[in-house]
């Protein structure tokens, strides 16, 4: 292994809590195996409140050699007067204290979300040079185009005013810009005045790094949006580097349907978090309750009352963090 590999010189960064110790672990496994050539990885874990079993469990569950994990316990209390959406844990605030948590020789790290598969190898990402830019990320075309339109909000909620919109689920980050441009303190000053903004730490970042910021291939954050299209069906050309599971529907969830599911399992599966004969027995009932669900909402009347309840959930919700902002 060259000693000036990319990837040895750009540590990898996870921010994650127990709740999410098993996609932790199915999306570390991803990552060594698609960068073998770069073994041992260096990873650091912005941890909050993991146990040492769960630890120990997370770290077998990885090929030996493959990786040296650096625990770093942070302590998110501090955010917990900012909201999160309903699938996104606190623990991803843990990003603002970044360049407390880590050693002040690294210059250059790629930030990675833990509900992601890796399945190319990293290199040409982590040597991506950002030309002065604070971090490089992924457009986000569906929020950028909300945005340029002159929406300011978005369910009731505010979204940040920028010029371009990325997700934050990947960022390549120069921590000595990070450090010298105060991005962490600016993105906490734009949520103290907007602490029920539409996708929280998200759109701090984006706040912060207004215009700081480089955008890299698509295929790096390919976050998946149409649930309909199976990765394990894309040629080589089209399958992405990174799949990004951004949303509610997780491909781990039984009852969500996703059509990933399988592909996300088969790598789960080779993990110590692998679901037990048992866990899938239990879940039959939840997966036929889904698609009976699902086979309802494709008739009209059923389907027309079922948007119907979502739009007034919708509208409670925003009356409540309307409520709770005042």
């Amino acid at each position: 292994m060259p000693i000036d590999n990319p990837i040895v010189s750009c540590p990898l960064v996870f921010a994650c809590d127990p709740d999410y110790a098993m996609p932790l672990a199915t999306t570390l496994l991803s990552v060594t195996e698609a960068n073998r050539r770069a073994w041992p990885l260096q990873i650091y874990i912005l941890a909050c409140g993991f146990s040492h079993n769960i630890k120990a469990k997370i770290a077998d569950s990885l090929p030996k050699g493959s990786c040296l994990i650096e625990w770093v316990s942070v302590d998110v209390t501090a955010f917990s007067g900012f909201s999160t959406i309903r699938h996104i844990s606190s623990a991803t605030y843990a990003r603002f204290l970044i360049t407390n948590s880590l050693p002040e020789e690294i210059s250059k790290v790629l930030y990675l979300d833990a509900d992601i598969l890796v399945l190319d190898d990293l290199v040409s990402l982590c040597e991506t040079e950002l030309d002065g830019a604070v971090v490089g990320a992924v457009l986000d075309e569906r929020v950028t185009t909300h945005i340029k339109m002159g929406n300011t909000s978005l369910g009731g909620l505010p979204l940040p005013c920028v010029q371009d919109y990325f997700n934050a689920g990947v960022l390549l980050i120069d921590l000595a810009k990070w450090r010298t441009e105060r991005t962490s303190q600016k993105a906490i000053e734009y949520l103290e005045l907007h602490p029920h903004s539409a996708f929280s730490d998200q759109d701090a970042l984006n706040f912060a790094c207004d215009g700081r910021w480089k955008k890299v291939d698509p295929r790096w954050n390919y976050y998946q949006i149409d649930l309909k299209t199976s990765i394990s069906d894309l040629r080589d050309k089209q399958r992405p580097g990174i799949i990004h599971f951004q949303g509610w529907c997780k491909p781990w969830d039984p009852g969500s349907l996703n059509v990933n599911a399988r592909f996300y399992d088969s790598f789960r599966s080779r993990t110590l978090f692998a679901r037990t004969l048992g866990e899938r027995w239990k879940q039959v009932p939840i997966v036929i309750w889904a698609r009976l669900k699902s086979i309802l909402r494709r008739f009209g009347t059923v389907r027309y009352l079922w948007n119907q309840l979502k739009l007034l959930q919708a509208r409670d919700e925003s009356k409540s963090a309307r409520r709770l902002s005042a």
